[in-house]
């Protein structure tokens, strides 16, 4: 059985939310899409670690832009 990994503990809030918000400053709503393609693809391979950063990511990037003043992007 592979083991489950937590995002936000492997590579821990602050740097996940550090990565979330550069890629924030550079793609916009767009890092979405980018983090979610990154997630899938790190699946496809049979990344754990990888699909559990972009995950995290992914989750912080959501949080992030529904907070002002990112939620008017």
């Amino acid at each position: 059985m592979t083991p489950h990994f937590n995002p936000t503990s492997f590579l821990g809030a602050d740097e996940t939310t550090r990565i979330a918000e550069d890629l924030a400053a550079k793609y916009g709503r767009g890092v979405l899409t980018l983090a979610a393609a990154r997630a899938c693809r790190a699946s496809e391979a049979g990344d754990q670690l990888g699909y559990a950063a972009w995950a995290a990511v992914l989750e912080a990037a959501s949080d992030l832009l529904e907070r002002p003043p990112w939620c008017y992007l």
